[in-house]
Parts: C-alpha cells; sequence; structure tokens
C-alpha cells in the first residue's frame, strides 16, 4: 500500500507534533482521512509518540512508546491511513517498525549512523529530515548510510536551516539539490515558519501566516509531498501551538498545492534534477 502511495504526486503526510488523547488522535485523523477522499490525495498519519528534543525540560514530551504505538495502530485499523512516527534511539525503532509504514528520523539526529543503521535494517520506507545545521548537499551521506542496509526506499525532507538565533529559512535551491539524490523530497512547511528558541506559547515563536505561501512555493519546485503538523484548535496543541495549522483550513492549503503541483510536474525539466 504505502510503495503505491509514495509513487503517487503528490501526497500529505500529517497530524498532530506529538500524540496526546486517544479522542483527539482520532479526531484529526478522521478529519485527515475526509480531506484525502474529499481532494483524492494520499495521506499519511504523522503523531510523534515522544518528543526527545524538545527545547524544555518541563515541555510535553509525548505519550511514550507503547501506549504511541497503540494510538498510531488503532489510527490505522479505523481509518485505513497508513502512519509514522519518529524514532529517537535505535532500542525504540524495532518495536516501532511492527506497526509503522512509514520511519521517521528527525533533523537533529539525521546525522546519526546507528539510528540510520537500524532503520535501514527493517526493509521500511525511511524518511528522514534535513538537519536546520547542515547543506542540502550533505544529506547524501545520510542517504548512503541508509542505503548501505540494501534499502532504498528513502525520503528526505526539507525544514528550513538556521538563521541567526534560533530562527528557520527556507532555501528553495535546497529542494532542487536533495531532488537530486534521487528519491523523493518533502517540505515540512510547520517546521519551517518555527522560530526554535521561543516557547511554544510565544506568539512571536513563528510565522504561521507563511505556510501557505512556503507550501505553494515548493509544490511550484516540485516537491513529491507537503508535511504539516496540523490541529483542530492550535491554541490547544501540547507542542509546537504557535505554528500547528488549523485542520479546517487544511483543504484550502491542499487544494493549492495539488492544483501547483500538477501544473508544476507539466513543465519541461530544466535544471537537470
Amino acid at each position: 500500500m504505502l510503495p503505491n502511495l509514495l509513487a503517487s504526486r503528490p501526497f500529505l503526510i500529517a497530524g498532530p507534533c506529538v500524540l496526546e488523547t486517544e479522542a483527539l488522535t482520532l479526531e484529526i485523523a478522521a478529519a485527515l482521512k475526509a480531506l484525502s477522499l474529499k481532494v483524492g490525495i494520499p495521506v499519511i498519519f504523522k503523531g510523534s509518540f515522544t518528543k526527545a528534543n524538545r527545547t524544555h525540560d518541563d515541555a510535553f514530551h509525548g505519550v511514550g512508546l507503547k501506549r504511541g504505538l497503540e494510538l498510531l495502530a488503532l489510527v490505522r485499523r479505523e481509518t485505513g491511513l497508513p502512519v509514522t512516527s519518529d524514532v529517537h534511539e535505535v532500542d525504540q525503532v524495532d518495536k516501532a517498525a511492527e506497526v509503522l509504514d512509514l520511519i521517521q528520523i528527525p533533523s537533529l539526529l539525521c546525522k546519526n549512523t546507528d539510528l540510520l543503521h537500524a532503520a535501514g535494517d527493517t526493509g521500511k520506507p525511511v524518511n528522514v529530515k534535513k538537519g536546520q545545521f547542515i547543506n542540502a548537499a550533505d544529506m547524501r551521506h545520510t542517504v548512503e548510510k541508509i542505503e548501505s542496509r540494501g534499502n532504498t526506499n528513502i525520503l528526505v525532507t526539507e525544514r528550513g536551516s538556521l538563521f541567526g538565533y534560533g530562527e528557520t529559512i527556507v532555501d528553495f535551491r535546497s529542494l532542487r539539490i536533495l531532488k537530486s539524490l534521487g528519491y523523493p523530497v518533502i517540505f515540512d512547511a510547520t517546521h519551517s515558519v518555527r522560530i526554535s528558541s521561543r516557547r511554544s506559547a510565544d506568539p512571536e515563536g513563528g510565522t504561521p501566516e507563511d505556510i501557505p505561501l512556503l507550501s505553494r512555493c515548493a509544490a511550484a519546485a516540485g516537491v513529491a509531498g507537503l508535511f504539516i503538523e496540523t490541529h483542530p484548535r492550535p491554541g490547544e496543541a501540547r507542542c509546537d501551538a504557535v505554528v500547528a495549522f488549523p485542520t479546517a483550513k487544511l483543504e484550502g492549503l491542499v487544494k493549492d498545492f495539488m492544483a501547483i503541483s500538477h501544473f508544476a510536474a507539466g513543465l519541461p525539466d530544466r535544471d537537470g534534477s
């Protein structure tokens, strides 16, 4: 199922930053399933069971591996959507692979050789987020670590680069460079507008008004898919609330992304990627 979905253009990876309650998880999953059927875009449900890289120790870090995998398995049973989550430690990988259709490597761990090897060893598709701290060309080393395990089911996600003290800037030339690696490229529109040095509740902790603009630009650049963290009531999200995209507004965003993607796909390829 998932390889066919990943061959589609475009597709959507979406869900809450961190899994919270069962009711909220199913509410978001049901909305994403309805969106998929209505506008005809394949959707992978994303929800982190744990966020090991939260800036503040008192921040909500998630429901844990066991409960998180139970919730993700429930989403797949109830909606039929494939599911993904990020892994932070090698000993999480095999357990997660029993449930996940797509394994995600967080940006801050994109150079972690042991974790990349473990993810590659599962044979499952692996989505690696480009670190904010490296240039796009250096992602070839990350990709090679997964390939070395005989796994070529790889996706690469752009989520911006750090500029100054904690602000994230998107250099759209990176998308062309990442595409040259030979794997589907995803654009993470929500983390790309996050100001990582601020708390999630800080109204200056990001520029969510830029999410639609950056999504349209990424579609024009020919990315394979869009990554959006969404919440029906963004102000209540327990992680990255300032940039969580309102679930009710996803349809318009996705329709624009699809329309531009389809238009861009029909243009002559002049960049050599």
